[in-house]
């Protein structure tokens, strides 16, 4: 008998998945349609390569470690705008196998520069095999370190989830690879992934369309539990970039198609080779270092 295959999970790079606590951010509002998609077919591919191989690929290309400087700039529908700035530390602690390192499978700081009122707070992510995962927040106004529930919770208030920033299970979900497509003239494949029902999250179902040659999401939709599509990201081909052979769309944007809200995700900077301090990803570093 075939051995089962263990859940992969990965630090994504960025905006490299789809898809943090409510914050205060963009404003919201307005009465933008959502809409309900019923799931499309499968359609084979002359290639024979599976939605799930697509989607493993897309998981396994990853910077080991790397160190972001990162940019939202959040629209209500009114046009009014604001501009939060983060830093997001990574490191991917599996080895050659995929095995975690002492239960380790990756760590990951986010510490926020802007808004002023939002200034030195810090959230610590360490993603563990099996989990759950630790996940821990650290607020300036009271000066103290707290366990926190961050998954499908918005990114500092934005359009975006801590979800989109940090990790994911392939075993998971099942996936369908749908007829391939061309978006922003690059063609890509269209892989649609449907979560299990045991599993709690935002979207249960994703479609996302992967650039062919970098597997870059250009574009992905979300549904919410009851079938209606509620989000759509957008990454222009021209903002990939690869670093040290991973390829990254250093901009995005999010859109909320109910409330009528964007959010344009700008990696500033990305390093590949930080040179983290030993005690970079300790609760010690996230109290203390503020």
């Amino acid at each position: 008998m075939a051995a089962m295959a263990r859940p992969r999970r990965l630090l994504a790079a960025a905006l490299l998945a789809a898809a943090l606590p409510a914050l205060p951010g963009a404003a919201r509002g307005g009465d933008a349609e959502a809409h309900v998609l019923e799931p499309a077919p499968a359609t084979p591919e002359p290639d024979g390569e599976s939605g799930r191989a697509i989607y493993e690929r897309f998981l396994g290309q990853r910077l080991r470690e790397s160190r972001q400087e990162l940019r939202v700039v959040s629209r209500d529908p009114g046009g009014s705008a604001q501009t939060t700035r983060f830093t997001i530390s990574s490191k991917d602690l599996r080895g050659e196998d995929d095995a975690p390192t002492d239960g380790i499978l990756a760590k990951m700081l986010i510490e926020v520069s802007e808004p002023f009122d939002l200034r030195h707070t810090a959230y610590l992510i360490i993603a563990k095999e099996p989990g759950p995962d630790d996940e821990f927040i650290y607020q300036p106004s009271q000066r103290s370190v707290k366990r926190a529930d961050l998954k499908n919770t918005s990114l500092l208030g934005t359009d975006y989830t801590f979800n989109d920033v940090a990790y994911q299970k392939i075993d998971d979900a099942e996936y369908a690879r749908l007829a391939d497509e061309v978006v922003d003239g690059k063609p890509v494949y269209v892989v649609e992934v449907n979560v299990h029902d045991d599993v709690q999250v935002a979207f249960p179902r994703t479609i996302l369309y992967l650039e062919q040659e970098t597997l870059v999401p250009l574009r992905m939709r979300y549904w919410d539990p009851y079938g209606v599509e509620i989000k759509e990201m957008t990454a222009p081909a021209s903002s990939v970039r690869s670093f040290d052979g991973t390829w990254v769309a250093t901009e995005s944007t999010m859109r909320d198609l109910r409330q009528g809200t964007t959010s344009t995700l700008l990696v500033d900077d990305l390093d590949p080779h930080p040179d983290f301090p030993k005690k970079t990803f300790s609760l010690g570093t996230l109290y203390k270092g503020r």
